[in-house]
């Protein structure tokens, strides 16, 4: 077997490999192109069997954070599969020669499994966060459970604009918001309040939540503090739900407020009520989020950390980190705007969350 790099020409290989690894996502070409091949950023790697078969794949996104004025650089594994014994163990290996550390953030119990095992360092205290949250039947549930959700999914669901008057009169006469097709320069804050933030560079940023995307649909907004542009939100604006993807800001509260002002503007004008998501570990930011009436979805969201080299040294406290959903491929997932029908192709992606 060898490790090869992802490149356009070995798609057809790919898309095989990812029918028998049940990866509806690296069947899409568009995503995996852009994702994998357009930038500095983040590569996908094959391993390849003798007979030019692909055994397994780990995609791995670089991200850069900050620890108070400490940069760090987390490897993100994406697209992690594997089809036969040993090749999840070779990948792993493999990912942590890409990067200092090792992020993950959600991530299913196979994944888990292999993080304990090797000793990964847990953080709690992230929480998934949801307004008016859609109530999804499980296999096997019963006829009754099933109707008691789709009637709780309808029935309790009230518009992001019907809570906009939650927002104190003095906030919303301090800070406002306004959509932008892409990043500038003066929208990255240029103080951070946050012991631990995602702090990628302004070209990072164009490519990953580019607003003009085939497969999915981001929505930029500039936060502005009595006029000065002081952080940014952006919305991954799906069919059934919005999702905070990205956010900045210089003030915890101000970036809250921010936040609220960006899905009541992306929202103001649905037919449909969607569901909101969101994630926070911040106290303050947390309280401004649940006042609004966002609540939790259920346990903590995994937030692990891990290395082959050191040991794990980040500000022990979560709740005064700036944590956000759409980092790595979340919400990069099958099916893509791009592959629904015609009447839906303005529309976006479904965030797993």
């Amino acid at each position: 077997m060898r490790l090869t790099r992802y490149t356009p020409d070995a798609f057809g290989a790919l898309r095989a490999a990812a029918d028998r690894f049940g990866a509806a996502s690296l069947r899409h070409r568009p995503f995996v192109d852009y994702y994998y091949t357009e930038n500095p950023w983040c590569r996908l790697h094959m391993l390849e069997a003798d007979d030019g078969s692909i055994a397994g794949a780990i995609g791995v996104d670089s991200l850069r954070f900050v620890a108070g004025d400490r940069p760090l650089t987390f490897g993100f594994a994406t697209n992690f599969h594997g089809a036969q014994p040993g090749v999840g163990g070779y990948l792993y290996l493999h990912w942590m020669k890409t990067a200092p550390f090792g992020l993950v953030f959600g991530g299913s119990e196979d994944t888990h499994c292999i993080l304990r095992q090797q000793g990964w360092t847990y953080f709690r205290g992230v929480k998934t966060l949801a307004l008016n949250r859609a109530y999804t039947p499980r296999p096997g549930e019963s006829v009754w459970r099933r109707l008691a959700k789709r009637v709780l999914t309808r029935f309790r669901r009230r518009p992001a604009v019907r809570f906009a008057d939650r927002v104190p009169a003095s906030v919303a006469a301090r800070i406002r918001v306004e959509e932008e097709d892409r990043f500038t320069a003066d929208m990255l804050p240029q103080t951070s309040p946050f012991a631990l933030r995602f702090a990628p560079e302004l070209d990072y940023l164009q490519w990953r939540y580019r607003t003009d995307l085939s497969f999915v649909r981001y929505r930029l907004f500039r936060l502005l503090t009595r006029g000065r542009s002081s952080g940014y939100v952006v919305l991954n604006d799906a069919p059934d739900r919005v999702a905070v993807a990205q956010c900045d800001g210089e003030s915890p509260a101000d970036l809250a407020y921010g936040v609220l002002r960006s899905i009541v503007v992306a929202t103001e004008n649905d037919r449909k009520t969607r569901e909101i998501l969101l994630t926070c570990s911040h106290s303050e930011m947390g309280w401004i989020y649940r006042d609004f009436g966002f609540r939790p979805t259920g346990p903590d969201r995994p937030f692990v950390v891990g290395s082959r080299r050191q040991s794990v040294d980040l500000p022990p406290d979560p709740s005064r980190w700036l944590i956000n959903y759409d980092w790595g491929d979340n919400g990069l997932r099958a099916p893509f705007l791009d592959q629904r029908p015609a009447k839906t192709m303005e529309a976006d992606l479904v965030v797993r969350a």
